[in-house]
């Protein structure tokens, strides 16, 4: 009896090359024009291209079926790889965006029940509060830089629901230390020669100083609430009361690693609210279904938790906005071994970046992709997407931990907002995305606000 023919060996696919220059690759247009390179890759190369930055090869995945498989499929495959390690000195070591395997599973499973949606709603009262402070100080007719407001209020929730702390009213040191940090990062991910920061120069003396606020302000945070958190409602006294199977309590350095990766989210949330913003002034028309809407069911009273389920087409727009303007423009991974995806081989150590920006533009998901349409996120168009052609937290484990609460907040501001202003923007341009380290910023956007004469919506007690 003959033996069975052995099964023919497939080769892997070929990857193919973006054109870059001879020394540099792609290095110019990664730093000033990612989003165009971004493009300009998916168009030449497809689901999967190489581009190089300096000496560096990386991997720019197009396909969403392509970077599920690498987020969800092959979560324990894969690392942050050295981009992402670049948010170290912000983060810390132990933060969620860089744990992988089993040490993030442990602690995600500690921390998640403080992120459910049930447990944020009474956070809510603050967030509505603290935007309607925010409305009361704009006078009519008045030009705001839209950015600056977002992220004063959102910075104003954060640390009251993370710390109960009020930074309107208090004097502290952590804001500007937070807005170095930031910073940082973005200049070490926008810079192909890093000085350490043990360098003594000017930017890192002041960076260095910066980290030490930070970590010497949440580690007394975290000490004080150890001891008084029966008496605070803040999400801290929530998680130094977390324990795990063993009965031991979250560390310190854990804990001060979680705040850190918790805290920076603010920002996130702030440009978001930004380009949301910027697509409802250019499109009046969804701007009055969203005030009909908010009209409608609020009834003139503020809204509360009871009331998100009922902001349907308000939730659809915040979406919409997050297809066309993902504030993590970029996801980054590294395999930890050789893998074989849809026929490709990744090597191990490669750099690969996986753009939701780009892959939210699929045509064969979004028609018409660059058009704005709240309408796609209908319930039921909603569920015929698959996972992955919309991935604006990410995906896999790795999933943002914090989504529940960015979009229960953004969905309150934008209905408290709407409910008791005009809107319009000073310049009706359309406004180019700034890249910064991997979030996506409006430039220069500015609005004009007026209050409603026709608002019968009473402030909050």
């Amino acid at each position: 009896m003959e033996a069975p023919a052995p099964s023919p060996v497939t080769s892997p696919r070929s990857i193919p090359s973006f054109p870059g220059r001879f020394l540099t690759g792609n290095l110019s247009d990664f730093r000033s024009n990612r989003l165009k390179l971004f493009r300009d890759v998916k168009e030449t190369c497809g689901e999967i291209g190489t581009i190089r930055v300096g000496p560096l090869p990386m991997l720019l995945v197009s396909s969403g079926g392509i970077a599920h498989t690498i987020l969800h499929g092959h979560a324990n495959d894969v690392d942050g790889g050295p981009l992402v390690k670049t948010f170290v000195p912000l983060v810390g070591e132990r933060s969620l965006v860089l744990l992988h395997g089993p040490q993030h599973r442990k602690q995600r499973k500690l921390l998640a029940p403080s992120f459910q949606r049930e447990q944020l709603a009474h956070f809510t009262q603050t967030m509505v509060r603290y935007t309607l402070e925010a409305i009361e100080g704009w006078r009519d007719g008045q030009e705001l830089d839209v950015h600056g407001e977002m992220a004063s209020l959102t910075m104003r929730i954060i640390g009251k629901t993370l710390f109960d702390v009020d930074y309107r009213h208090e004097t502290n040191e952590l804001l500007g230390a937070m807005g170095l940090a930031l910073e940082h990062i973005e200049y070490l991910t926008s810079s192909l020669v890093q000085i350490p920061l043990s360098w003594p120069t000017p930017r890192n003396k002041r960076v260095r100083d910066a980290l030490h606020t930070i970590d010497t302000t949440f580690r007394e945070m975290i000490r004080q609430r150890r001891v008084d958190h029966a008496q605070r409602k803040d999400m801290l006294s929530s998680l130094v009361q977390v324990r795990d199977e063993e009965g031991q309590p979250i560390s310190e350095d854990q804990l001060h690693d979680d705040l850190m990766t918790i805290y920076a989210g603010h920002e996130s949330t702030a440009l978001s609210l930004g380009w949301t913003w910027y697509l409802l002034a250019r499109h009046p028309e969804v701007l009055a279904r969203v005030r009909q809407e908010v009209d409608t069911v609020l009834g003139g009273r503020p809204p509360a938790f009871e009331d998100l389920p009922h902001l349907r087409y308000t939730l659809q727009v915040i979406k919409e906005s997050l297809r066309l303007y993902p504030v993590i423009f970029m996801l980054a991974r590294a395999p930890t071994r050789d893998l074989d995806v849809a026929g490709y081989r990744l090597p191990k150590g490669q750099m690969i970046l996986m753009p939701p920006y780009i892959i939210h533009r699929d045509a064969t998901f979004f028609p018409e992709p660059e058009r704005f349409d709240p309408d796609r996120f209908r319930p039921e168009l909603e569920k015929q997407l698959p996972r992955y052609a919309y991935i604006p937290f990410g995906a896999g484990p790795h999933t943002c931990i914090g989504n529940h609460f960015a979009m229960m907040e953004k969905q309150l501001i934008v209905a408290t907002m709407v409910q008791r202003l005009n809107v319009e923007l000073v310049d009706d341009k359309e406004l180019p995305p700034e890249v910064l380290t991997v979030t996506l910023r409006p430039a220069h956007l500015a609005m004009r606000v007026e209050h409603r004469k026709d608002a019968s919506a009473s402030a909050v007690s």
